[in-house]
């Protein structure tokens, strides 16, 4: 029976050069131009509050 390879951890220096800057971060999360609106339905708040919020109640 043959073992796995030992797992090979990477040094502090390796593992810097794989992570992402902040703005490499912000542009790879960005909301594309494109992207359909966000919508989101709550339940169970009255219509008055909804209005008082600015939410459209449908």
């Amino acid at each position: 029976m043959t073992q796995p390879p030992p797992v090979r951890l990477l040094s502090r220096a390796e593992q810097a050069h794989y992570r992402l800057s902040w703005e490499q971060r912000l542009a790879r999360n960005a909301r594309r131009s494109a992207a359909p609106d966000v919508s989101i339905k709550l339940f169970g708040i009255p219509d008055a509050f909804a209005g008082a919020l600015g939410l459209r109640i449908a």
